[in-house]
């Protein structure tokens, strides 16, 4: 009897201590928003950015190991859908059908809004014409052949583009698809971007980009557009520049989004709200082209 006892107290002990040593270890591995171990997908074109800003992060939280990898932009979404990470970076907003996905499954997904860039068509700086308006863009995009004029003929409506799965191809979408899952405008594919802008400059023919990344490279002209606003009013075409993005007077504004899997506070969420708000990644992220969402800013204009 005593030795049942014995052997039944020894049991037991030793099932507590496992259970102690896995709730410790549970402890260990779970993160917090300062702290822990996450991997973050950052889409490529972005990616150059957030590494740049994310010195200033590990240098605060020292305990937090946040590693960035590069995807285009609907490999991104698909490892957030696929509950195989639990945060990404893209410059846009959902596609017809994600959305659709996320209202009718009620998935938990938040988005934290980081910054802005902007949708760029652009050709050599040696091009003709510096500015297009809308009805003349918007027939272009369309495929529109019984319009009739220099811009058309040249081109033949063909437009150069990185990639199906990029997020200048969803912001193509977006502004001009009228809800439909393609645009109507013969395209061509050129997935390396340095490799794209090259094309552009030889062929001279009409790229679409990122403003941040196109205003780099003083070879390629940003083309102006004028545009209607949301109240009627008429805004001329304005040199392509950020500084019309904080005003709301870009024509294609392009949001840059935090995508989290759950609403939980964790260390993705801890990393995104940082690049979100901490005044000295804000800096950095100007400086790189893009516009931080929540900054403050002194606009000087210019006579």
């Amino acid at each position: 009897m005593k030795n049942s006892l014995f052997t039944t107290f020894v049991y037991s002990t030793l099932i507590l201590l496992l259970l102690v040593a896995c709730d410790t270890e549970q402890q260990q591995t779970y993160d917090t928003p300062v702290s822990g171990t996450d991997t973050i997908y950052v889409e490529d074109v972005l990616y150059p950015y957030f590494i740049s800003a994310k010195h200033v992060y590990d240098s605060v939280f020292q305990n937090a190991h946040i590693t960035l990898i590069p995807v285009n932009a609907r490999r991104g979404m698909s490892l957030l859908f696929s509950d195989s990470t639990n945060c990404v970076i893209l410059s846009r907003d959902y596609l017809r059908d994600e959305d659709s996905i996320v209202k009718a499954m009620q998935l938990p997904f938040r988005q934290i809004e980081i910054a802005k860039d902007g949708l760029v068509f652009f050709a050599h700086k040696s091009w003709q014409f510096d500015t297009l308006n809308i009805t003349q863009l918007t027939s272009f995009i369309s495929g529109n052949s019984n319009v009739s004029n220099q811009f058309f003929d040249k081109f033949e409506h063909k437009l150069i583009i990185p990639s199906m799965q990029s997020s200048e191809y969803a912001g193509l979408l977006h502004y001009f698809s009228n809800n439909k899952a393609s645009v109507s405008i013969n395209t061509i594919v050129i997935e390396d971007r340095d490799s794209l802008e090259k094309y552009v400059i030889d062929n001279n023919v009409v790229g679409l980009g990122m403003m941040s990344r196109i205003l780099k490279d003083s070879s390629l002209k940003p083309i102006r557009i004028g545009y209607v606003d949301s109240t009627g009013k008429r805004i001329p075409p304005q040199i392509v520049h950020p500084g019309f993005i904080v005003q709301n007077m870009y024509p294609f504004i392009v949001p840059i989004f935090a995508y989290m899997k759950s609403e939980k506070q964790n260390l993705a969420w801890g990393f995104a709200t940082f690049m979100e708000k901490d005044p000295t990644v804000q800096n950095i992220l100007l400086k790189e082209g893009i516009v931080p969402s929540h900054a403050k800013y002194n606009l000087i204009r210019e006579d």
